[in-house]
């Protein structure tokens, strides 16, 4: 493999660190700065406006207790003031606020099934659907949470903690001690239980993508659940999954609840000292004017003080329990980002070389050249595959379950980069061809007849977009589809069910012959593509795929007697390499693999085809019937 074409073995970092993790998702917020920045400034704004009630408060406190009454109406003023004036940059926040990370989490989901998309085929079938659902909604979901409560509630924390410790140190520095002396343990405390509820959060966010992958295969193999009255065992496995995450939930819970206890007590036992403290000043201050000292004494503090002391604590202590539920949201955040971006950091299999060109126009002609391959660096799927394959020339791919055929044609579109050797189309390296150009010319009919639920035309054009209606009528005729169609309830327009449920496995066969063949590929690619259809049907296939061969190369995953006697090239596998080469007729003389091939599998498919008037019945038969000794 070519250094330009890495491997997902580039795994990131698991639980890297929070900091780290913030940096990574604030990426995602950069471009949308100047909305972002009003958001945080407005914000500061309306914290500020906070502040506003406690010196109040105080203020009211002192003019009582003094007999002065007249600035009260002053100070009910500033109250609704800042009331109306903090709620109304509120309302703007909010709209800035939503702009930006609206737009984040929009890219940030853009991101991820754009990347879905292009990882090679090998880690889709490594991981399983509802893992990666799991990480496309709900992990992403998770880190919306860091973009729409953290990053303001770090802002709002950092804004109220300098501030307040701030004002409280220049009032009386004696007294701001002792109303904070408990809290640098809370924060410690804070800090301990974090990554603790992280991890807790992480075995959440892994449950929850295995429940997502017990409903996703429920709901697939609704039909085989169903079938084999299986519905009860899959309603317990579903339960069990759901109630792991409860489980792992409530490690979580229980950690922070029991944070959170230890925070209130903290705090109880702050205000606590903040009275004792702030009321033996006081009392000083009173014995000090007692004595005869003037009112405007420095020594103690008045009662508004306070006051105005215990108001800014308050201010503390709620940001402070602020900070546990940041905390606990941000740890969420960092357990869903952790997931996220193992997909986003992952390096695809097959990658498209900068230099890469456009297939260049050709007839169709395909070599392998000393081909290996393995799903794993140890273990060799296809070894030493040499084979020339002329313009037109049809090949059936036969062997045992395991052979190495599907993996054979998988490498032609390059959902998958040979390990050593090259794979040539009309004289260019598949490698060196842009992965679009490449595969825009390898038409693909796969074994499971997949269709989408979209309008027929929709599905027979779903390679070919901007193909006209003629051309898509035309394609459907030749697969010996136009005629069902004209009988559904709208034809063309006719929308069929998810994966095509409305239809029949010939008729959902027939439509990914046309999709494939609408594309005009040089290279068509036939994975058991007969399957699932009657004798009658599968005769009209093949006579149509047989005209549509004329023009291009095919590949065929034979299993059908069918397929087989109208290749033009027979390519026999066995345990990753080619056995052997030939025509039908050649190779059954020969005796060899093919031969152990058709008496298991192919000769009742003969006698089937003879039958039903496919083909000539084979001259074995008589000459059982007359005694003879079958070939």
């Amino acid at each position: 493999m070519s250094s330009e074409d890495k491997a997902e073995t580039q795994q990131p970092e698991r639980k890297v660190s929070s900091f780290k993790m913030i940096g990574r998702l604030l990426t995602f917020v950069v471009p949308y700065w100047p909305w972002l920045s009003v958001a945080i400034l407005l914000h500061l704004v309306v914290t500020a406006m906070t502040f506003v009630g406690p010196f109040v408060i105080g203020l009211v406190v002192d003019d009582i207790k003094e007999g002065r009454y007249g600035r009260l109406w002053v100070y009910a003023v500033l109250t609704v003031g800042a009331a109306v004036l903090g709620g109304s940059l509120s309302l703007l926040r909010t709209w800035t606020h939503t702009r930006a990370t609206g737009h984040a989490m929009w890219d940030m989901r853009a991101y991820v099934f754009d990347t879905l998309q292009r990882l090679s085929i090998g880690y889709h079938e490594r991981e399983s659907s509802g893992q990666i659902i799991s990480r496309a909604i709900e992990d992403i979901r998770q880190v919306e949470g860091f973009y729409r409560m953290v990053a303001f509630m770090m802002v709002e924390i950092a804004v109220v903690y300098g501030a307040a410790i701030s004002v409280m140190f220049y009032l009386n520095w004696q007294l701001a001690l002792w109303s904070l002396s408990t809290f640098p343990l809370a924060i410690i405390l804070t800090a301990f239980f974090a990554g603790r509820v992280r991890a807790g959060h992480f075995a959440v966010r892994e449950q929850a993508g295995e429940m997502t992958t017990v409903l996703q295969e429920n709901i697939s193999g609704v039909r085989v659940v169903r079938g084999f009255a299986q519905e009860e065992p899959q309603i317990r496995k579903f339960e069990d999954k759901s109630h792991g995450i409860i489980d792992k939930v409530m490690v979580a819970v229980k950690l922070w609840t029991f944070h959170g206890s230890l925070v209130r007590v903290l705090v109880v036992i702050a205000g606590a000292l903040t009275f004792a403290a702030g009321a033996a000043m006081v009392g000083a201050r009173n014995a000090a004017i007692a004595a005869g000292a003037p009112k405007d004494t420095p020594i103690g503090l008045t009662v508004g003080t306070v006051v105005t002391f215990f108001m800014l604590q308050r201010q503390i202590a709620f940001r402070l329990r602020g900070l546990g539920r940041m905390v606990s949201h941000l740890q969420r955040a960092v357990a869903g980002g952790d997931r996220v971006f193992e997909v986003l950091n992952l390096v695809p299999e097959v990658t498209e070389k900068s230099k890469a060109v456009k297939l260049p126009p050709g007839e169709g002609r395909v070599e392998f050249e000393h081909v290996h391959f393995g799903y794993e660096p140890d273990k060799e799927v296809l070894n030493d595959i040499t084979l020339t394959v002329q313009p037109g020339q049809m090949v059936a791919v036969v062997g045992s379950t395991g052979s190495g055929k599907s993996t054979l044609v998988s490498l032609l579109p390059r959902f998958y980069d040979v390990t050593s050797g090259r794979i040539l189309i009309d004289g260019v390296d598949v490698r060196d061809v842009k992965l679009r150009s490449l595969r825009k010319n390898i038409g693909l009919v796969f074994q499971e007849s997949f269709l989408f639920s979209a309008r027929v035309v929709d599905n027979i054009a779903y390679g070919s977009p901007s193909a006209e209606f003629d051309a898509i009528t035309e394609a459907a005729r030749q697969a010996r589809a136009d005629d069902f169609i004209g009988e559904l309830p709208e034809g063309y327009d006719t929308v069929i069910g998810e994966r095509g449920v409305t239809l029949s496995g010939g008729q959902r066969q027939r439509l990914t012959i046309a999709r494939a063949l609408l594309r005009n590929p040089r290279v068509l690619i036939l994975d058991d593509s007969t399957s699932s259809v009657d004798p009658t049907t599968e005769r009209e296939i093949h006579e149509t795929m047989m005209n549509a061969a004329r023009n291009r190369t095919t590949f065929v995953i034979a299993h059908r007697l069918s397929t087989v006697r109208r290749a033009d090239l027979i390519l026999v596998l066995d345990d990753g390499r080619i056995a052997e080469t030939g025509t039908h007729d050649d190779l059954l003389a020969q005796g060899g693999l093919y031969r152990e091939i058709y008496d298991m599998q192919f000769r009742d498919d003969e006698l089937r085809l003879a039958d039903n008037g496919v083909i000539e019945r084979p001259g074995f038969l008589s000459q059982e019937n007359e005694g003879g000794q079958t070939p």
